[in-house]
C-alpha cells in the first residue's frame, strides 16, 4: 500500500463488475478491479491475479461491451456491497496479507470505522469485515 494514501480520507470507490443479461453475481464474484479515491493523491487501483494484489496510481477505465458474454460496467461502489462502505472514512492503516509468494496476495484496510480484508486467491476477490479495535 502506498504509504501517501495512509491518514487520508477516501472520498469515492469506484468498482469495475462483470454483468449478463442486466444481472450481476453477488460482490466478490462479480468484481473485476476497484479503484480507491484518497482526497489529494492520485486514483489507486486493486488488481487481483492469481494469488496476488496489485496496487498502482491509475484513472478508472470505460466500461466495455463484452457481446454474448455481457458486458463491464465501471461505476462507483453501491450498498449493500462492502466497498462501498468505505468512502467519507479514514484510512488508519494497512497491513499486507503474504500468500506463496513475494508479492501481497492481499491487504488489511484499517479505516475509522471498520476493517476490511481484501485478497485476491485463485483469480477470485476475497472481501471480509475484519475484527476492528
Amino acid at each position: 500500500m502506498p504509504r501517501q494514501v495512509i491518514g487520508r480520507d477516501l472520498v469515492a470507490v469506484t468498482e469495475a463488475r462483470h454483468w449478463s443479461g442486466g444481472r450481476r453475481s453477488g460482490d466478490a464474484e462479480s468484481l473485476l478491479h476497484f479503484w480507491l479515491h484518497f482526497q489529494g493523491v492520485p486514483v489507486l487501483m486493486a488488481h487481483g491475479s492469481g494469488e496476488s494484489l496489485r496496487l498502482q496510481f491509475a484513472e478508472p477505465y470505460a466500461a466495455y461491451d463484452m457481446g454474448e458474454f455481457g458486458e463491464t460496467r465501471v461505476e462507483p461502489a453501491q450498498r449493500p456491497d462492502l466497498l462501498a462502505l468505505l468512502p467519507g472514512h479514514r484510512l488508519l492503516n494497512a497491513a499486507p496479507i503474504l500468500g506463496g509468494t513475494m508479492q501481497p496476495a492481499g491487504l488489511l484496510l484499517r479505516f475509522d470505522h471498520c476493517s476490511l480484508v481484501v485478497a485476491s486467491l485463485g483469480d477470485e476477490w476475497l472481501l471480509r469485515l475484519a475484527d476492528h479495535e
